[in-house]
This record gives structure tokens, C-alpha cells and sequence, in this order.
């Protein structure tokens, strides 16, 4: 801001003690000289008390909270496919089938293999309750019997081996139905009928089929500056507008804030810092990877003494506002600002309820009396 002095010489200054100035006459010289006949005008507005908050605006990608890889756990080939990209599936909904036969096989198998077990321990207790009776009778030797008991006990040890085996082999075979993990949204299908997959394991990450997203808890993700991230804090009240979206707003907060800032990759003396803000969709359709615009709730004032911010006026590192006395007659009067945002600010002192400010700057020959600039200059002695 460039700064200029009105600089009297002495002789003028003699003229000006000499004149008969009354009333208002003085004022409007404290003010800068001049007539206010002819001025438009200024706009004023009067304090009000009224409830004020402050909030940081950012712009961020909106995200689902859940977003489920899906992966096949066994290798195969497929030979179904029951869901398109953009589809709604509930938890449990069957979304795709790999080729069972071989793992039906063996199911088959370790089926007959129980079967066979069971009639191992239905004959091995028959023989150990016959031996165990002529035993009693002594029409058999003790070591006969105990060597029935232990064929017995042998049988249905096999048999809990091939139940085992059995139990695994059908769950091999459930694992070529591939069933929705959530409710959700299918997106990134890129497999076809025929493919044939790698299922994830400890040597292998496997194919990755699709993706369910849940659609109803969803987030954005945005960036802070280093002053801004020092405002909030985890479960800080967030409002979420979307521009391709004009009449759906929601009501969020703040579940992640980043403890560490992370390099600015277009600079490298800046630091960002991620911070997450959660909502719940409900019904509504929001699209992940819309643009969404967040206003996370910093501060807020009730019942406070309120001007708009365009009636606060800066004089070096202090705040000014411009009181109506009269027509075309302000006084500068110097303010301690609360929080504000950019519609209003409050006035912790120096302005009360109902009195009239001006919300453009007066002239200076509109300026009539009050606090004195920075530095001891008169109200009116800046431009």
C-alpha cells in the first residue's frame, strides 16, 4: 500500500489556526478537506448478533470407505460370470464360478473313501465286542482282545483322517463360487468366460477378479497446508458439496489427519498434509472419483457480534471500521476481530449491536473524527 502525508507549510498552517471553524466544519478538515455534497452514497450494514463459524475449504476425490479386491483363492478357469461393471450385489451374491470338475473329483472321492472308513469301524467294533465276549469266557486269549480294541480305535482314527479330508475337498469345491464379500457396487471387471486364473496364495497375489465398493459409507481425501492442518482435528464437523452434483449436500467428518506432512511434489519447500473427511450416502448415488468440495468446521462464535467482512478495513497489523454518525459522517474506530469467514466477522469490541458501519470505504472527506492510524497520523491522512 503506498503511503502519502498531507504536509503543511508553517504559513499555511498560521492561515488555518486563524479561521473560524464551527462544528462540523473542523471535522470534515480532520477528515481530509473537501466537500460531501456531491458523494455517492456509502453502503452500510448494522451489526447484528448472529451465530458465525469458520471453516477451512478444500477440494478432494470422493472414494468408497470399502473397496474389496476380489481374488480367487484356488486356480481354474471360468465358466461363469454372473455381474457387469456398475452392478449392485448384496453380501453373499454369486458373482462369478470357476470350472469345479476336478475339485468335484475329489470330493467324489474322499466320499467313497468315508464310506469305506465307516464300514472299517462298523466290522472293527462288531470283531471287538465278539472277542471281547469270549475273552470273558475265556474262549479267548487277552492279547486277542486288546488287539480288537486297537484295530477299533485305528478304524476311527482313518475315519476322522478322511472326514478332514473330506471337509477340505468341499471346501476347495465352495471356493469356485465366487460370492460378494459386502454389499456393494461391482467395478474394474476385466476377466472374461475362459480365462484361466491364478488364485492368491503364499508364493502368488493371484488375479484380481473385480472390485466391490461400498457404496453408502464413502470419504474424500484432500490436502492441507501446515496452517490449516493445525485447525482441526480428528471428528471436526465437515459440509460436502459436489458441483456435478448441485442439490445433494452431506454432513461428514474428519476421521484421518495426517501427523506427518508429506512433500509437495510441485515444490519442494512446501509440505502437505492428507486428511480424510467420512460420510454416509444412504439411497443417494454418489460416484467415487467425483470431485467433491469440503468445508471443515475450524470455529464457532454463538450469539456473536457480527459485521460483514467487507466492513473491517486494514491499517498495518490493525483492524478499522467505519461507524455512521450521520449523512456522508463515519467515524474510524479500531476493533478486536473473533473468528469470521467470508460473509461475516465478529467484533469482540469496539463495535455494540445495531450501530451502523460502512461496508466500502468512505471518502476521506467523510471521515470525521475517531482512532488515530499507526504511527500517530489522523483519521482521514491515508490513502
Amino acid at each position: 500500500m503506498n503511503i502519502s502525508k498531507i504536509i503543511f507549510p508553517a504559513a499555511a498552517l498560521s492561515l488555518l489556526a486563524a479561521l473560524p471553524f464551527a462544528g462540523t466544519g473542523c471535522e470534515k478538515v480532520l477528515g481530509g478537506n473537501g466537500s460531501t455534497a456531491n458523494l455517492p452514497p456509502v453502503s452500510t450494514a448494522r451489526a447484528e448478533q448472529r451465530t458465525i463459524e469458520e471453516n477451512i475449504i478444500v477440494s478432494g476425490f470422493v472414494k468408497p470407505e470399502t473397496a474389496t479386491e476380489i481374488k480367487s483363492e484356488i486356480n481354474g478357469r471360468i465358466v461363469r460370470i454372473n455381474v457387469e461393471n456398475g452392478d449392485d450385489v448384496k453380501a453373499g451374491d454369486l458373482l462369478l464360478e470357476i470350472d469345479p470338475s476336478t475339485y468335484q473329483t475329489e470330493v467324489d472321492a474322499a466320499e467313497r473313501t468315508e464310506r469305506q472308513r465307516e464300514l472299517d469301524v462298523e466290522k472293527s467294533e462288531r470283531d471287538m465286542l465278539r472277542i471281547k465276549g469270549l475273552y470273558e469266557n475265556d474262549f479267548a486269549t487277552e492279547q486277542d482282545y486288546l488287539d480288537s480294541v486297537t484295530t477299533f480305535e485305528t478304524a476311527k482314527l482313518q475315519l476322522e483322517v478322511v472326514r478332514a479330508t473330506l471337509a477340505n475337498a468341499r471346501e476347495e469345491l465352495a471356493k469356485t463360487q465366487i460370492r460378494a464379500p459386502h454389499d456393494g457396487m461391482v467395478s474394474d471387471l476385466d476377466v472374461y468366460v475362459g480365462n484361466v486364473i491364478s488364485g492368491a496364495g503364499s508364493f502368488s497375489d493371484g488375479t484380481t477378479l473385480m472390485k466391490v465398493n461400498d457404496m453408502r459409507n464413502l470419504r474424500v481425501e484432500a490436502d492441507l497446508n501446515e496452517i490449516e492442518a493445525n485447525k482441526i482435528s480428528l471428528d471436526s464437523e465437515a459440509h460436502l458439496t459436489f458441483d456435478s452434483l448441485p442439490d445433494t449436500t452431506f454432513d461428514g467428518k474428519v476421521d484421518y489427519l495426517s501427523a506427518f506432512g508429506v512433500q509437495d511434489s510441485t515444490t519442494s519447500t512446501l509440505y502437505k498434509f492428507p486428511v480424510r473427511v467420512k460420510f454416509q450416502a444412504g439411497k443417494k448415488l454418489v460416484r467415487p472419483g467425483i470431485s467433491s468440495n469440503i468445508s471443515i468446521l475450524v470455529a464457532r462464535a454463538e450469539n456473536a457480534v457480527s459485521v460483514p467482512a467487507s466492513a473491517v478495513f486494514i491499517e498495518d497489523d490493525a483492524r478499522f471500521v467505519f461507524v455512521k454518525l450521520g449523512e456522508h459522517r463515519f467515524e474510524r474506530r479500531k476493533v478486536e476481530i473473533g473468528i469470521g469467514n467470508l460473509n461475516f466477522i465478529e467484533i469482540k469490541k469496539g463495535v455494540s449491536v445495531g450501530e451502523e458501519v460502512a461496508t466500502t470505504r468512505p471518502s476521506q472527506a467523510e471521515i470525521v473524527g475517531g482512532e488515530k492510524l499507526p504511527g500517530g497520523q489522523p483519521p482521514g491522512a491515508r490513502s
